[in-house]
């Protein structure tokens, strides 16, 4: 259940912007994953999820390595 949970929540925040857990836990829910604010916080910490500045200037969770990705790709 928790790998499961785990490819959910990356693959939610590949396609969506989530800054916080909160929102995170209310797409988790539309997708039929029921979980607490708790779950949420340590499935954050397990896959080492950090929060990165977003296109429109607002935070994000991201993995680390998609923000290494970000933060060292060469600027237009």
């Amino acid at each position: 259940m928790k790998s499961a949970r785990h490819a959910i929540i990356l693959d939610i925040i590949e396609h969506f912007d989530i800054d916080t857990q909160e929102e995170l836990a209310a797409r988790l829910r539309e997708q039929g994953v029921k979980v607490t604010q708790a779950t949420v916080s340590r499935d954050i910490k397990e896959l080492r999820l950090i929060k990165v500045l977003s296109d429109d200037g607002n935070y994000k969770y991201a993995t680390v390595d998609k923000a290494c990705l970000l933060y060292t790709s060469p600027s237009p």
